[in-house]
């Protein structure tokens, strides 16, 4: 009686622990966090006096950070911060993201690889501050708007509770109105007031490395 329990045991271990370790080598599937940050690409149609008009479509440093919850190990509900960044001295921009998102996943090699795609609408608050000849202060300009933001990334697993993100974002927005960078009507006049509903005039490109904690 005593061996056929423990051969019951020992067959159930058998079952258990191979269970156990292919579950903790694998992906993220309930939920993670990450931190990354890479390169910033802009593509801005400026207006008559701003960062973008004066410099040109200058690169930048983006840092971002996200929180997931995966309802399965291919769908996610989250949020996504990202701080953007570009300065040609004195001139500065710096921008603030924040949105909740929806993500797709699909996985493979025993869970320990995956693509995603992740779309997320939130409030995005951009400033900048630029100076003129012997103009101490600068001129400090800020504004917030609705923005929106698409995601796809390869991630890999690196150890148990640890993986890597290759990641690439698009954040976009219609751009804003002010007294130096009126939106025109198409026969030229102007009225101050935007006419389309999206123009999709600023948009930065995102690429990047992150790491993932989580389980």
């Amino acid at each position: 009686m005593m061996k056929q329990q423990l051969a019951t045991l020992a067959a159930l271990l058998c079952w258990v622990i191979p269970s156990l370790h292919a579950q903790s080598e694998c992906l993220p599937q309930e939920y993670s966090f990450i931190v990354g940050g890479g390169l910033m690409l802009p593509h801005v149609d400026g207006n008559k006096n701003d960062f973008f008009n004066k410099n040109g479509n200058r690169p930048g440093y983006d840092l971002m950070a996200e929180g997931r919850y995966y309802l399965t190990p291919n769908f996610a509900i989250g949020a996504q911060y990202d701080y953007l960044r570009s300065a040609r001295l004195p001139d500065k921009m710096h921008l603030h993201f924040i949105r909740p998102e929806m993500l797709l996943r699909i996985l493979w090699s025993d869970g320990n690889q995956g693509v995603f795609f992740s779309l997320g609408i939130g409030y995005m608050n951009y400033q900048e501050r630029l100076y003129k000849r012997n103009q101490r202060q600068g001129h400090l300009y800020r504004k917030g708007y609705c923005g929106i933001s698409f995601a796809l990334g390869y991630e890999f697993r690196i150890t148990r509770k640890l993986s890597g993100m290759l990641r690439a974002d698009i954040l976009t927005a219609d751009w804003f109105v002010n007294p130096d960078g009126r939106l025109y009507n198409t026969d030229g006049y102007d009225d101050g007031v935007n006419h389309n509903w999206f123009k999709n005039n600023i948009t930065f490109f995102n690429l990047g490395l992150a790491v993932q904690f989580g389980r």
